[in-house]
């Protein structure tokens, strides 16, 4: 019955629009990642001040951001040789060397 989803819903109860979704800080991000000189992968917002990141749309509002420690550039991602490593002792051992492995 169509009226069953309507009805179920009460309509006393109200959501804060701020926390029913989440904000956009796309042009924060990029502005941040522009003043940090790394991509946007590695820019960190604080999820806790989103009310304060959303008011930064200047260069200047976002320096004064990651000067007060709200926008943070991340660590670079470790690219680990360990698989690699473990391949060439077994290599080095005369495996993954068979027919199907030659070219």
């Amino acid at each position: 019955f169509w009226l069953k989803g309507i009805l179920a819903q009460p309509s006393f109860v109200t959501v804060d629009p701020a926390t029913a979704s989440a904000m956009s800080l796309k042009l924060q991000k990029r502005l941040a990642a522009s003043l940090l000189g790394c991509g946007k992968k590695r820019v960190w917002m604080d999820p806790n001040e989103t009310n304060e990141l959303s008011m930064a749309n200047s260069r200047f509002n976002i320096r004064k951001l990651i000067k007060d420690g709200l926008i943070i550039r991340k660590a670079v991602t470790m690219h680990s040789r360990s698989r690699v490593r473990k391949n060439l002792d077994a290599k080095r051992k005369g495996r993954h060397m068979g027919t199907g492995k030659r070219k």
